[in-house]
């Protein structure tokens, strides 16, 4: 199975995407993680402040990466995974819009990455009363241990496009979105593209029951 992706989450300091202070990336080959990395950095200095409503989501605080590296200490070795990869992340908009806001915050240059989004694929793929990621996760069979630590949450993604990939027997990250009638997008503006619907789904949703039974659905 050439399933070949990487799997991206960050956490941020505030409410501005560019405020990325923890990044957790999983790397998956033919189909089975092969490697994960994850680090606490300190924000760009234009988006440096902490807010008490983005740590009572992660827990993490000023003095938490105090000593950690600047974003742009640690950017260019979390370019070097990137590049060349197609990238996933749950609610993947928000996840390519810290890199694009953060890479500016730091007058770094952008890279155009090709990615596709959990949160879309599993609206196709799942009916559920809601699409947050611990509760796709859930549906999927996926262990979230620590929903909003960076590299928990990047494993819990690729690890839902892994069981939906093989629900739908597909071979490809490409072919698995495509079964959904979705598209890869690319990120950067102003010529990216977002993952989006471009047709139907050829897959019967599953609703998960009020006793955990999984009963198929039309689309």
């Amino acid at each position: 199975m050439a399933v070949d992706f990487i799997a991206l989450d960050w956490e941020t300091a505030n409410g501005s995407r560019g405020s990325a202070c923890a990044v957790g990336l999983v790397e998956v080959r033919a189909g089975a993680v092969v490697d994960s990395w994850s680090s606490l950095m300190r924000p760009p200095d234009l988006y440096g402040s902490f807010d008490l409503r983005n740590t009572a989501v992660h827990g993490l605080c000023a003095k938490d990466v105090a000593d950690a590296p600047r974003f742009e200490e640690l950017w260019p070795s979390i370019e070097a995974r990137l590049l060349g990869s197609t990238v996933i992340a749950h609610n993947a908009q928000f996840d390519l819009g810290v890199v694009q806001d953060a890479t500016w915050g730091a007058s770094i240059g952008c890279p155009r990455l090709r990615y596709g989004c959990t949160l879309l694929l599993a609206r196709r793929h799942y009916d559920l009363p809601s699409y947050t990621l611990d509760v796709v996760a859930e549906a999927a069979g996926v262990r979230l241990d620590r929903h909003h630590d960076a590299l928990s949450d990047a494993l819990a993604a690729a690890e839902i496009l892994l069981a939906i990939t093989q629900d739908v027997g597909a071979d490809s990250v490409e072919e698995v979105f495509e079964v959904h009638g979705l598209t890869l997008g690319w990120s950067r503006d102003p010529d990216g593209r977002p993952c989006r619907v471009q047709g139907r789904s050829r897959w019967e949703r599953t609703a998960v029951g009020e006793i955990g039974s999984v009963a198929p659905t039309l689309w």
